[in-house]
């Protein structure tokens, strides 16, 4: 018989290094919902939940720009943890956070969130890079720990570390979600010119939403093309948009109504990238069509092996046709990845700095750790 004791011990020691007065009781009953956590349901839809441990939530929501916490529960001690934890998980909404909030004589648990602009860094970026938390100006601990997908929970604290326990026994499950959004990201706008705040304004606004396709979308393709694209028939079967939706367009002001307009088209967005199909959007980030499908060969897809979205994520990489900058693709378990047509010519691209990450790279629990 085979355990993950090794993960055990990672996450057991991760704790009693970036916040060494948080309850074993608690790590425990953490260790003994992961499992839950990377698979939980509520209402029949697959949730990521974001839990926040700190020791100090005032002081966090004091230096998180336009947060707010509502405490719920507090115990004495953590011997209710997973009934509240249930409880919150349960009425838990789009961007909330669970926190528990541990103090020396007493445990609060609640709901945080950040109510700034779709178009500012979430709330969890904001913690992390926080400087006043990094650089332990302010004494509090503080935890980060969410399922990425179906098999891997990442656990990263303020002053810079990261796990990765990755359940899966087969490394190909593994993936830098993150980076695969930011690589995205970079090339829906790599043909905007505009000033550098309003840039990354969208890009922010590209990555909250990607987010939330991450939370709540099964599955999904997105093709990023160029600009000056003209389709032959390769993604005729599908509804293009007469007036492409343009977000820099929406960008021109940042206040008042144009917030609840920048929401409302974020959410319709996201229901596109929902539909059946192949959502295509351009390299000055605009939404060009959805709902579009192709039919994938035999000869250009190769031993892919799959749902009928990777397939078609590799026929369009395959034909390297000219004017697809690449395919972003997203299963229902939560393995992500971008990849670039032509990628040959990107092999000179300067790699994204990875976070600090203790011990290894990543946990990676396969069968060679396990003997």
């Amino acid at each position: 018989m085979l355990f993950y004791d090794r993960a055990k011990e990672n996450v057991t020691r991760f704790f009693n290094t970036e916040f060494p007065s948080l309850p074993p009781l608690i790590i425990s009953h953490l260790l003994n919902r992961f499992n839950e956590l990377l698979h939980y349901k509520e209402e029949g839809t697959f949730i990521r939940p974001k839990l926040v441990f700190t020791d100090g939530i005032e002081a966090i929501n004091k230096v998180i720009p336009n947060s707010h916490y509502i405490t719920i529960f507090e115990d004495k001690d953590a011997s209710l943890f997973n009934m509240r934890l249930k409880s919150l998980l349960a009425i838990m909404e789009k961007d909330w956070c669970v926190f528990i909030d541990v103090k020396k004589d007493k445990i609060g648990y609640g709901l945080l969130m950040s109510f700034n602009s779709i178009k500012d860094k979430n709330l969890t970026q904001l913690i992390e890079e926080n400087t006043n938390l990094k650089e332990r100006k302010i004494k509090t601990s503080c935890v980060l720990v969410h399922p990425l997908n179906f098999y891997t929970m990442q656990l990263h604290s303020t002053s810079g570390s990261r796990l990765i326990i990755n359940l899966a026994l087969d490394k190909t499950k593994y993936s830098q979600i993150s980076t695969e959004m930011n690589e995205l990201v970079d090339a829906t706008f790599s043909k905007l010119r505009t000033t550098p705040r309003k840039l990354q304004d969208m890009k922010n606004m590209y990555i909250n939403i990607f987010s939330r396709v991450m939370n709540d979308v099964n599955g999904a393709i997105c093709v990023v093309v160029d600009k000056d694209y003209v389709d032959n028939g390769l993604f005729e079967d599908g509804i293009w948009l007469k007036q492409p939706i343009s977000f820099s367009k929406l960008f021109m002001q940042s206040k008042s109504y144009d917030e609840i307009k920048l929401e409302n088209y974020a959410d319709l967005f996201v229901k596109m990238i929902n539909y059946d199909g192949i959502t295509i959007i351009d390299n000055m980030g605009r939404i060009l069509a959805y709902n579009v499908f192709v039919e994938p060969s035999k000869k250009k897809v190769g031993n892919i092996v799959g749902g009928a979205r990777k397939r078609a994520a590799y026929y369009i990489l395959n034909t390297k046709r000219k004017g697809i900058v690449g395919v972003y693709f997203q299963s229902h378990e939560g393995e992500v990845f971008f990849k670039e047509i032509g990628s040959k010519e990107n092999t000179n691209k300067p790699k994204r700095e990875l976070p600090k990450i203790i011990e290894d790279k990543y946990i990676q629990l396969v069968l060679d750790d396990l003997k």
